[in-house]
This record gives structure tokens, sequence and C-alpha cells, in this order.
């Protein structure tokens, strides 16, 4: 059973597919994921949840169930605190904030309205069904 605030397998699927199984970060080392490496901190991968979950994870009512959909999902190398999603993760100098890897937890904009940066797509907007747009 999948716990709140987490991607469902199905979702997780539909993010490796939209993102052809590559890490999405500009400028990544080792762009070519393998898909049952899931997670290991040397050559694994993992989905970044965009909007933050946030300390503690998410409430089982939570306000908050765009946290699930595919928009605010990417494919990442590594964990939270390894490749690029540890780079993502800890606000490391290589990852440029307006690239859209994070959006304001404070409900401004929902991650499916902000744009990314994505090394496959370019400037893209992430839909809520596993697809994307080109962002103008």
């Amino acid at each position: 059973m999948t716990k709140p605030g987490e991607f469902s397998p199905a979702t997780v699927q539909l993010i490796w597919d939209r993102d052809r199984g590559r890490c999405a970060m500009p400028g990544c080392q080792s762009p070519v994921l393998v898909r049952e490496r899931r997670a290991e901190p040397f050559g694994g991968w993992s989905v970044q949840h965009r909007e933050a979950r946030g300390r503690g994870g998410v409430k089982r009512n939570s306000d908050r169930p765009h946290l699930v959909l595919p928009s605010n999902g990417v494919l990442l190398c590594g964990t939270g605190t390894t490749g690029c999603h540890g780079d993502v993760e800890h606000h490391r100098d290589n990852v440029d904030p307006s690239w859209g890897f994070t959006v304001s937890r404070l409900g401004v904009a929902r991650p499916a309205e902000v744009p990314l940066f994505h090394a496959t797509f370019g400037w893209v907007r992430l839909d809520d069904a596993g697809g994307w747009e080109t962002a103008a």
C-alpha cells in the first residue's frame, strides 16, 4: 500500500516513461538509468517531489493531493542524499533554482504550472496525466 504523500507504483511508471528512463537534470554525468536499480546510492534513481512533502510526511487528509501526481515528480539519478536528487534536495550550486526542480510549498503555484528545464525536452510543463508540453 502506498503511504500518503508517496507516488504509487503506477505514477512512478508514468514518470519513468515520460522521462524515458533518463535523469532529467541538465548536465548529469550519468543520465541513462537502469530500472532495476531503484534508490541505490550509485547508479540508482529515485523520483524527486518538486513540491516537497515536508518534514514528517503528509497526513492522510492532506489539502495537497497534487503531491502524488506526475506533474510533481521528476526522475533523477541517486537518492535524496546522492546524485542529482541529492543536489536538488540540498540546494547545491550546480542546480539553478530557476530550473523548476523545486516548487514552493506556499501554494502560489502548483507543480503543473511551474516550468521545468528538463535535460531531454528543454523547457516544459509537466501535466497530471504523465505527459508534458513545451513551455512558452
